[in-house]
């Protein structure tokens, strides 16, 4: 019996995995989801019910009667490096071959098209199970989590045989960032690096 390389065609494992998934809160009172062709592995973002949008006629948060509209795109690029040494970033693809070892980059895009600024926008990248996290991530100073509900500032921290010591990486299933004014039309971009287990 042939034994099965889940890496080497990276959609036999994803097919019909949700892509992404996006909930904005405060303003809207439904959670939109959207389905997409996956591609391994892609996490899943999410903006947080902590979404607030300013209003020209009042700085507090609109009553609810507008619709937020928040464009969301992640990219999986593989890290390689040219001839010169230079890093590149090389899309992945259903040709993409995936060995362990081999070094993600994920992108989160979003892009407020709502009539007004947002606020504060809470943006949340779960890690898949196929990779493990790194410690490149950016912006800087995010959240991250264990379990994929408790979140707090990493790097997280645990008690262990009564001493304070840092969660291992390959345990965070999820990152989030609280990103602040995003104007009309502008674009934030949220990103972390993991190794493919």
């Amino acid at each position: 019996m042939k034994k099965s390389n889940q890496l080497a065609n990276p959609f036999t494992a994803w097919a019909g995995h949700r892509l992404f998934h996006v909930v904005a809160g405060t303003l809207v009172g439904a959670m939109a989801v959207t389905q997409a062709t996956a591609m391994l592995p892609t996490p899943e973002p999410a903006l947080d019910n902590a979404t607030t949008m300013q209003s020209p006629n009042d700085s507090a948060a609109s009553n609810g009667s507008s619709a937020q509209a928040i464009n969301t795109k992640i990219t999986a690029s593989l890290i390689s490096v040219d001839a010169n040494g230079q890093e590149l970033l090389v899309p992945v693809t259903d040709k993409t071959r995936l060995q362990s070892g081999n070094v993600l980059e994920y992108q989160g895009f979003f892009t407020n098209t709502n009539p007004d600024r947002v606020r504060k926008m809470t943006v949340t990248l779960t890690i898949p199970e196929q990779v493990e996290l790194l410690r490149a991530v950016s912006p800087d100073f995010p959240y991250g989590s264990v379990d994929g509900n408790t979140f707090a500032r990493m790097p997280l921290r645990t008690r262990v045989d009564n001493q304070l010591q840092e969660v291992d990486l390959k345990h965070y299933t999820a990152v989030r960032w609280d990103l602040e004014g995003v104007g009309l039309n502008d674009t934030v971009v949220v990103k972390y690096r993991a190794k493919v287990k």
